[in-house]
């Protein structure tokens, strides 16, 4: 669907009808893969909670460096930008990606820290200055396999329809992958495997499953915050049922501190 830049509908619900596959954008996915509209958005709207941008560092020969750049309302993701750069250290490439950080307004850059041993945060950080935006950049390591780490990543999300995708993302990575269709973002992600090796570009597809990788992360934090708060509210309605089972007094602690309160009035 068409992303607002800065908000987003508080709910979003999908279906697999015919009615709402996108024809008209550019595919190359499998045969049977569809893009579909949502089945039904709430009228009313928030701010995005957050902003992550991933940046996979170009290696050598044909790679690109990877980007995407992915927002959090309510649980729900949204990719409001994706691409490749020719080139990794270069200045131009460099000051592009710190651009697209200000414009989407991401509050935190995770960049694949297994190329240089921190040299492209060390230069990427300033361009940051430059165009008057002030983020916190960190790096990442992995250390599992590649399309394993990927597809682990994402596969719950997509299949859970987590993730919202703007449709002009779709259509820019078509345009800029066109002379070679394996560089698209669309056309990595439906041919991954498990296999080493799988894909012979990557480089978009892993930074869009290092920004998913860090909500999911921060979503699963919010899970187990949200429920030892519940253990916690749960214990203490259990001692004040034990209290009042052995004093027989409803509500004593509460009445004691109420009425210590009116004395020291």
């Amino acid at each position: 669907m068409s992303l607002n830049p800065m908000m987003g509908h508080v709910k979003l619900a999908w279906a697999a009808d015919p009615a709402l596959v996108h024809n008209d954008l550019p595919a190359v996915a499998l045969v049977g893969d569809r893009y579909y509209r949502p089945m039904w958005h709430s009228p009313e709207m928030a701010d995005y909670t957050g902003c992550v941008m991933a940046i996979d560092p170009s290696g050598r020969g044909s790679d690109e460096t990877g980007y995407a750049i992915v927002k959090i309302l309510n649980a729900q993701l949204y990719l409001v930008a994706a691409g490749g750069l020719k080139g990794g250290y270069e200045d131009d490439t460099l000051k592009a990606l710190a651009n697209l950080a200000k414009t989407h307004q991401v509050n935190h850059v995770i960049i694949e820290a297994n190329f240089g041993d921190g040299m492209y945060t060390k230069l990427i950080t300033p361009f940051f200055s430059q165009v008057g935006h002030k983020v916190l950049v960190e790096e990442v390591k992995h250390s599992t396999q590649k399309e394993q780490r990927i597809i682990d990543t994402l596969e719950p999300i997509l299949s859970t329809h987590k993730l919202v995708v703007d449709q002009r993302v779709i259509e820019q990575d078509f345009r800029t992958a066109e002379a070679d269709i394996k560089y698209s973002l669309f056309y990595q992600l439906t041919r991954i495997t498990r296999d080493r090796g799988a894909l012979t570009h990557d480089d978009r597809l892993d930074a869009l499953a290092m920004a998913v990788a860090y909500w999911v992360e921060h979503m699963s934090k919010d899970v187990s915050k949200a429920h030892e708060v519940h253990r916690e509210k749960a214990l203490q309605e259990e001692l004040k049922r034990w209290r009042q089972g052995i004093t027989g007094k409803k509500d004593r602690s509460r009445n004691w501190m109420g009425t210590n309160k009116a004395r020291r009035a």
